[in-house]
Order: structure tokens, then sequence, then C-alpha cells
């Protein structure tokens, strides 16, 4: 009984509508329909027509870009910052070549996604054709964050080395190796670094990496990672690494390099080592095995290397013929080091090592050898005939004080220096045949005495006296030439 009250209401308004609608004239429910249908077509034209998106689209298709930038601009002043508005200011700002509004829409674009690579890729061309270094910088490191590149790794590094920001170089030297960055000219730069900061183990580690793979090439790298092992009390590492550079470069400069920073850090006995094993006897290297036992005052073995040193010798250059004299005369044997100087030759000497000799001979008592090799160097500090000391030596032994020359060596200027130089200092004694002595006093040239010398001996050849032929000069040396006579 209790629902039927509240089912009558609805009932009751359903039959009016039903009695309203057959009440309704045809005509008025046309209108109605009508009326609808017009309604949903204004709806649906409005709803068709073009927005700012499309409108944009349409001014750019027919070149009214102008047009187009001022609805973007008024929708980015109305604070639309969405990607699709600032992707299309970019575009038409770089078009115009406005550059600073068009780097403010990357850089905008950069923040809303940080982590897109390609964006970021865009960005860093912008700044590197406008040459906004430092920018270009922070976007290459970014990238390299973002995702490993050894092109950008390489390129960071160039510009941060150029700049001089050898801290940040270092830095980014740093986080490149730990992506797997491994270049070996920038690895021996990070090396470099780190030892200048005084990690030197971190940077012996990285050039004995790079030795490895023998990409060390140049001497100046090995010399440093050398010192590095030195440093890193690792002497024999740095050995061993420093014969095989030597044996397969085979520079004797860059072996006795090697060989006095091991002397210089008192490190004699890889010294000495280092030059066994990377030298022969005679070479210039194996010559610093003697100077290292003449530093250490080991003269007697010092003696022992160089007498073996100057048997094996041959061929020699002035400043290696100038060491083995000063080694010599280091370790006490005068006598090996005027055997040296007469075997190598007076033309591998340089002025000070034959003044150098002088002196150790003067100290050993043998005067004549002295005094020849003085004679020596005045004739080559005055540009004249070079002296044989042998002469010289023989003549001291006869009792004669002055030095010997040979007068078929002499043209007419040298012999007027020699007369100069007896007169002026100490006789001089001819070896020559009286005749000869009394035609160079009487104006005759030794041109002219040879040629009288041979007239007279082929005139005795045809007489048929074979013994007539002159008297043979003793075996000497011919300074002229610093060869010997035969």
């Amino acid at each position: 009984m209790s629902r039927q009250p509240a089912l009558a209401a609805p009932l009751e308004r359903i039959d009016g509508a039903q009695r309203w609608i057959q009440s309704t004239s045809p005509i008025r429910a046309h209108v109605f329909v009508m009326a609808l249908l017009f309604a949903s077509a204004i709806v649906a034209a409005v709803l068709l027509l073009p927005g700012d998106s499309e409108r944009i689209a349409m001014l750019e298709r027919d070149g009214k870009t102008f047009e187009a930038r001022q609805i973007l601009e008024q929708r980015f002043r109305a604070g639309d910052t969405r990607q699709h508005t600032l992707y299309q200011l970019e575009g038409l700002y770089e078009q115009s070549g406005d550059l600073p509004k068009t780097r403010k829409m990357l850089e905008l674009l950069a923040q809303q996604r940080p982590r897109d690579l390609s964006l970021q890729r865009q960005l860093g061309l912008f700044y590197k054709q406008t040459q906004a270094e430092p920018a270009y910088i922070r976007v290459l490191l970014t990238q390299i964050d973002l995702r490993y590149s050894e092109n950008a790794c390489r390129e960071v590094i160039g510009l941060l080395r150029r700049s001089g920001a050898f801290g940040e170089e270092q830095a980014a030297l740093v986080k490149c190796r730990q992506k797997g960055y491994r270049r070996p000219d920038d690895m021996i730069r990070l090396a470099s670094l780190l030892a200048a900061d005084g990690d030197i183990k971190e940077a012996s580690l990285l050039l004995r990496s790079v030795d490895d793979l023998r990409r060390l090439k140049s001497d100046r790298e090995r010399l440093q990672l050398f010192h590095l092992l030195i440093e890193n009390d690792q002497p024999g590492e740095a050995q061993r690494r420093a014969a095989r550079w030597v044996k397969s470069s085979k520079d004797d400069a860059f072996a006795l390099t090697l060989v006095s920073s091991l002397v210089a850090d008192n490190r004699h006995d890889l010294a000495i080592e280092l030059a066994r094993e990377t030298s022969v006897p005679g070479d210039s290297v194996f010559l610093s095995i003697g100077e290292v036992m003449v530093e250490r005052n080991q003269t007697l073995a010092a003696q022992a290397i160089l007498r073996g040193w100057l048997e094996k010798a041959n061929a020699l250059e002035t400043p290696v013929a100038a060491r083995f004299i000063t080694a010599a005369l280091g370790a006490g044997a005068p006598d090996l080091a005027l055997a040296g100087a007469q075997k190598l030759g007076y033309s591998k000497l340089t002025p000070e090592s034959i003044a150098e000799l002088a002196r150790g001979l003067d100290q050993a008592g043998r005067r004549g050898d002295a005094d020849a090799l003085r004679v020596l160097l005045k004739q080559q500090a005055g540009g004249g005939a070079v002296i044989d000391p042998g002469d010289a030596r023989q003549g001291a032994r006869n009792g004669r004080t002055g030095a010997t020359v040979k007068i078929s060596n002499l043209d007419g200027w040298r012999t007027a220096l020699w007369k100069r130089l007896r007169d002026e200092n100490k006789p001089v004694v001819l070896t020559a045949a009286p005749a000869y002595g009394a035609a160079l006093r009487n104006g005759r040239t030794p041109k002219d005495l040879a040629a009288l010398k041979r007239a007279r001996r082929a005139k005795a050849y045809r007489r048929g006296f074979p013994g007539a032929k002159p008297k043979q000069q003793p075996p000497g040396f011919n300074f002229f030439d610093l060869k010997p006579q035969p």
C-alpha cells in the first residue's frame, strides 16, 4: 500500500508528456527538428575552424614567415612554452638570422629535455658554429655523460688543452678514461699531468699500459716513463724496458742518456749493467762503462775496460775520441790515452782534448810527448803544418830540444812560419839531407827540391846504380792527412 503513492507522481508526469506530444501540431515538431540541425551545424563549423598551428603552417607555406612569427611570439609571451611552440620559434629565428633568440629557444628546449641526446648535439652544433667555446665545452661534457663518444672526448680535450685549462683538461681526461677512452697520445698527456701533480704511481701505470702496446714512439715519452719508474723505486723494470727500447731503436745517443740518468741517480751498478746489455765492445755506449768506473774510482777495472774498448774501436767521431781521452786520463793511464790518440788519429781530437792529454803527460813525466802535443796545438791554431809527435819524441831521445819537421811536407808560407816559430820558441831540427837544408836557406821551395830529388834518382838509375836510391825515412805519421806512412 505504501508503494502506490510513490509511483503515482512519475506516472502522472509521463502521461502529461504523452498528452502534450499528442496535442502538438506537426508544424511545431518540424521546426524543432530543423532548429536542432542548424545548431549542430554551427557547432561543427566552429570546431572545424583552423587553429593557430594550422594558420601558422599555412602562413609558412605561403611564405609569410613574419606573420607566423608574430602569432608564435604572442603565444610565447602569453606563457606558451610547449616544445612545439619553441621548435617553431627556433626554426623561424634561424631562418631570419636572429642568433640570440635562436640560442635562447634551443637552451629552453634543452632545459625541458636534458636527456635528449639529439637535442644536445643540435645545441652543441649551434655553439660550435657561433664559436661559443665555453658553452660548447659544457655541451660536449654533457653529451659524454649521456653517452660515451670518442669524437666528443677528443674534441673537448683538444679545446681544453688549447685554452690552457690544465685542471679541467685533466678532469676531462679522467672522465673519458673511465668511459673507455684509450687514445695513446691523450693517455701520455694524462700521465704528464698526473706526474706534475705528484701522482707518480698512477702516471707510471698509465705509461706502462701504453708502452705494453708498443705505443711509446718518441724518446721523450720513453725517457719520461724511465724517470717515473726510477722515482717509483722500480729500477729493474726501468732497466728491462730501457734495454728493449735501445735494442729496437739502435740509438746510441738515447742509450747514453739513459745511462747518464742512472748515474745521476747514483745507480752505478744498473748503469753498467744497462750499458753492457745494450752495447758491443768498441762503440760509444760500451765506453760509458769505463766512464762510470772512473767516476766510482775503480781505476784498474776502468783501465781494463778502456784497453779492451780501444782494441775494438774503429772510425769513431770526435766526441767519442774526446771521451776516451778524458776517461783514460781519469783512470790514471796517460800512456793508454796517448795510444788511443795515435790509433784514433789526432784529427779526431779537439784542441781541448789535446791540451788535456798534454797536461796528463806532463804529470806523468813525459815532457817530450807533451811538448810535441803543444807544438801541434800551436800549428793547428796558426794553420800551419801538423807535426808528427813520433819525430818529436825521437828528437827528445837524441838530446835535441826541438821538434822534427819534414821539409818535403812544407810549402813556402809554412816554411816561413816554421822559421818564425824556430826563432821565437825552440829550434826546429830538419831530418832532410844537408843539401836540402842548404837549398832551402838559399831560397829554393820544397816543390823545387822534390823535383831535383826525382831528377837525381832517375839519373842514378840510368847509370846502373840501383843502390843510389836515397835513404828511406823511418816510418812515422804524415800529419797533413794524419795517416801512417808506408
